[in-house]
C-alpha cells in the first residue's frame, strides 16, 4: 500500500540519507557522472553548453535512482540475512518494496524524458541502460548471479554511460577508445581485485559468482599490475594520435604510479596479513585512481 504524497517522500529520503548507504550512493553518482562528462568532453572537445551538461547529468542522476532502487527492492529478503546490507531502507523496514519500485519507476521515467529532449541516440543507449539495469537485479535474469557477470555488468554500464555524455553532443570520436580500455581494465581486473575482495563473503551469501571468488591474492595483483602497466603505456604512446593535451598522460602516469607503488610491496606479502586496513588503503587509493585518470580524459580533451 502506497502511503499519501508526503510520507511518501520521507520514505524515499531514506534512500538517498542512510549513513553509508548515501555515501555509497555518491560514489556510484560520481563516477557515472564522471564517465558521462569524460564523454561529453571527448566528443566536443570543449566546454559543451551549458543546457546540455545540465539535462546529461540529470538524465545519469535518474538512471541511477532507477538501477540503485531496483535492485534494492529486488534483494531485500536476502538483505536482511546480510550483516552489511540488513540496515538498508528495505531490508529494515524503513521504505517498503512498493515504495522502492515507484521511486525506481519516477528515475525510470525521468531518464527517459529528460534523454529524449537531448536526441534518439541518447534516449537509445539510456533504454541500453536500463535495460542492463533491470538484467541484472530481476529474476529470472539475474546477471549479478551469473559467473564474471557482476564484474561485466559494471564496466558495460560505465561505458554506457561515457557513450551516454558522447552522444549528447555529436558523433562518437575515436578518442574514445582510451577510457574505453582504462573502463575495461577497471571493470574486469582492478575492481574484482579491491572491491569484490572485500565483499566476497556477502556475494557468497548473495549467490554471485565473482573473480575474486576463484582468484587467490597474488593472482589478481599480478593481474592489477599488468592492467595498470597497460593503461599507462597505451596512454603515454598514443594521447596525441587521439588529439588528447599533455594533462591526460601525466595525470594518468602519476595516478598509475601511485596505484603500483601501493601493489609492489603486496605482491611478497602473505594473503592472511592483507586484509583489513591494508585492505581499506588500498580501496582507497583505488578510488583515487578512478577518479584522476578520467579527470585527466577529461582536461586533456580541451583545446589549451
Amino acid at each position: 500500500m502506497i502511503k499519501s504524497p508526503i510520507k511518501l517522500l520521507s520514505a524515499w529520503s531514506t534512500f538517498f540519507t542512510y549513513p553509508n548507504l548515501g555515501d555509497s550512493r555518491l560514489r556510484t553518482l560520481l563516477y557515472f557522472s564522471l564517465f558521462m562528462f569524460t564523454g561529453l568532453f571527448s566528443t566536443s572537445r570543449g566546454i559543451p553548453p551549458l543546457i546540455i551538461i545540465l539535462k546529461a547529468f540529470g538524465t545519469t542522476v535518474s538512471i541511477i535512482v532507477f538501477v540503485y532502487a531496483l535492485g534494492d527492492a529486488m534483494d531485500a529478503d536476502m538483505d536482511k540475512f546480510n550483516p552489511r546490507k540488513s540496515q538498508r531502507p528495505v531490508p529494515s523496514g524503513r521504505m517498503t518494496r512498493d515504495e522502492a519500485l515507484l521511486l525506481s519507476a519516477l528515475g525510470g521515467v525521468l531518464s527517459i524524458a529528460i534523454s529524449l529532449t537531448i536526441n534518439l541516440w541518447a534516449m537509445t543507449i539510456i533504454l541500453a541502460s536500463m535495460g542492463l539495469g533491470f538484467s541484472y537485479s530481476v529474476p529470472p535474469i539475474r546477471l549479478k548471479r551469473r559467473f564474471l557477470m557482476k564484474e561485466t555488468t559494471l564496466t558495460t554500464g560505465l561505458i554506457l554511460s561515457m557513450l551516454f555524455g558522447s552522444t549528447a553532443v555529436g558523433k562518437i570520436p575515436g578518442s574514445i577508445f582510451l577510457p574505453g580500455l582504462f573502463l575495461t581494465i577497471v571493470g574486469l581486473i582492478l575492481y574484482p581485485s579491491f572491491l569484490d575482495a572485500e565483499d566476497i563473503q556477502a556475494d557468497s551469501m548473495g549467490g554471485c559468482k565473482t573473480l575474486a571468488m576463484i582468484l587467490n591474492q597474488r593472482r589478481r595483483l599480478e593481474l592489477s599490475t599488468f592492467g595498470l602497466l597497460v593503461i599507462m603505456v597505451t596512454t603515454t604512446l598514443t594521447y596525441g594520435y587521439f588529439g588528447l593535451n599533455m594533462i591526460c598522460p601525466i595525470l594518468t602516469v602519476f595516478a598509475s604510479l601511485m596505484f603500483l607503488r601501493y601493489l609492489f610491496p603486496l605482491l611478497i606479502t602473505p594473503e592472511e596479513e592483507c586484509k583489513g586496513e591494508i585492505l581499506k588503503r588500498g580501496i582507497s587509493i583505488f578510488r583515487t585512481f578512478v577518479f584522476l585518470v578520467p579527470l585527466g580524459f577529461i582536461l586533456g580533451s580541451l583545446q589549451l
